[in-house]
């Protein structure tokens, strides 16, 4: 069930970003093109900006999920597999802590920051932020459920 759950949340967030990555590459070729004709289009600049937010925040957590983050190693495979498997344990409890911090506070400025719209496609500058307690909540998940995997497997992905 878990696994059915996973998939379909990485499911989601691959559609997402390729929404975002397509928004954006139509978006950039508009304002090239508007440009080229000496037509400028307000709001292409601005939505532009808020897909690549997106599309930073949710691509994290799809990589963290993939295990594509950059990691140096070296140390951690020095020591014994006992060890080892604490190790990353621990790694991976700081790194729940510190997307837990990012989502509670993610929440607070996306709260206090839906009265502010964009300049202007006076969109509320929430929709800007909203994205940082959403993909916490997912690389919690998916830290959480790696490191289910690795317990029950005795081995280690950092």
């Amino acid at each position: 069930m878990l696994t059915k759950f996973t998939e379909k949340i990485v499911k989601l967030l691959a559609i997402l970003c390729i929404i975002a990555i397509t928004g954006l590459t139509i978006i950039v070729f508009i304002q090239v093109f508007s440009r080229f004709i000496r037509v400028s289009l307000p709001g292409t600049e601005e939505l532009a900006r808020l897909l690549v937010v997106w599309l930073t925040f949710l691509g994290a957590s799809l990589a963290l999920h993939e295990k594509m983050h950059l990691s140096v190693n070296y140390f951690v495979n020095l020591v014994n597999k006992n060890l080892r498997s604490k190790i990353g344990l621990i790694i991976h409890g700081i790194m729940i802590v510190f997307f837990c911090v990012l989502m509670v506070y993610g929440f607070k400025l996306s709260i206090l920051s839906m009265g502010t719209t964009s300049s202007t496609l006076k969109l509320p500058m929430g929709l800007f932020y909203c994205v940082i307690p959403i993909s916490s909540i997912f690389s919690i998940y998916f830290l959480l459920v790696n490191m289910l995997d690795f317990s029950k497997k005795g081995e280690t992905t950092i």
